[in-house]
């Protein structure tokens, strides 16, 4: 029975160790040998240094938890890929700790740090950032990461879809609807500085001898939903007398906004505007008319994510780049 919970120093002194041992043999990291870890341990074990579940932890060296990180976990997209990651793991005897950055990068720093340290098996992370570094990912801990791929030098698994080809089919579905002045209106994503969907909709353009016009190239800033900043964009060139008959936002929420600006002024979806978002989320059937979209199968990102991190987990190499596909869904937008 534990008399008393004591410090990492006292635990050091009682099991003739250095505190730096004692920090490697509880975050599990560093060289040591099993007789220095059977000595801390039994100190563990009879002071009650950390709980049932995390003695346990040391003992067989896995917690059986995964911490996911999201940018946004009000977003339809990010929270199927949530519930698919739990699903999955869940079956698998795992349970997931899912940690919301709120598209802010330092949280984001903040969670992977939080998450190595709690003893996390691994994290799957739908990342904010620019680039994963050492310092962020520490202790060794397998980390996949879904959707964005952050520059690296470390050797993360990736799941992700084609943007390009999804912006490309979007762009060129308005452009055989004979759409010539296209709007694109581009997500905000934190730090994380690619744009594959922008480029797609800028290929799109070139392939069907359209001009790239950047007064034609807008974006959403986060500081509000970019269901409305998406309606104030488009109403602006609207009420500027721009012309406009189509619209491919690279989300379905500015999609709906750019929906709703579209019919505040009077106008006809699809009949004078065409739109097309992106991601097929409830968002693209809640509007009327609903909206056409591209669809990138989160379940399958989802299960693939959970794989790669399992075979982490156990040992094995897992695929680096996997690829879900994408495809264009017709509605009555567009």
């Amino acid at each position: 029975m534990a008399q008393k919970q004591l410090s990492m120093k006292e635990i050091a002194q009682l099991a003739g160790v250095s505190v730096a041992t004692v920090s490697h043999v509880v975050n599990n990291v560093g060289r040591f040998s099993e007789d220095t870890r059977k000595r801390v341990q039994d100190v563990i074990d009879q002071y009650g240094y950390v709980t049932n579940q995390s003695a346990k932890t040391l003992r067989q060296a896995q917690s059986r938890s995964i911490g996911m990180i999201v940018p946004d976990i009000s977003n339809d997209f990010f929270s199927k890929i949530a519930y698919h990651v739990e699903r999955t793991l869940a079956a698998q005897g795992y349970s997931v700790f899912v940690c919301n950055s709120g598209n802010d990068p330092q949280r984001e720093r903040d969670y992977f740090h939080s998450l190595a340290s709690k003893q996390a098996d691994g994290i799957i992370c739908i990342s904010g950032l620019r680039e994963l570094t050492d310092d962020i990912v520490t202790r060794g801990i397998p980390v996949v990461c879904i959707d964005r791929m952050p520059q690296s030098d470390l050797a993360i698994p990736h799941v992700g879809t084609d943007d390009e080809r999804g912006a490309h089919l979007a762009t060129s579905a308005l452009i055989d609807r004979d759409c010539k002045n296209i709007l694109t209106i581009s997500s905000f994503t934190a730090d994380y500085d690619r744009n594959d969907r922008l480029t797609g909709y800028m290929h799109a353009l070139a392939d069907h001898g359209l001009p790239l016009r950047r007064e034609y190239m807008a974006y959403v800033t986060g500081q509000r939903p970019s269901m409305d900043e998406a309606q104030d964009i488009v109403a602006g060139m609207i009420d500027a007398g721009m012309p406009l008959d189509g619209i491919f936002a690279t989300s379905d929420h500015s999609a709906a906004g750019a929906l709703r600006a579209v019919q505040a002024a009077g106008l006809n979806v699809p009949g004078d505007i065409k739109i097309v978002g992106y991601d097929d989320s409830i968002y693209s059937k809640l509007t009327t008319p609903q909206i056409t979209t591209v669809q990138r199968h989160p379940e399958l990102m989802a299960q693939e994510g959970c794989k790669a991190l399992l075979d982490l987990i156990a040992g094995r190499t897992p695929a680096m780049e996997t690829v879900a596909p994408v495809e264009l869904v017709r509605r009555r937008s567009c």
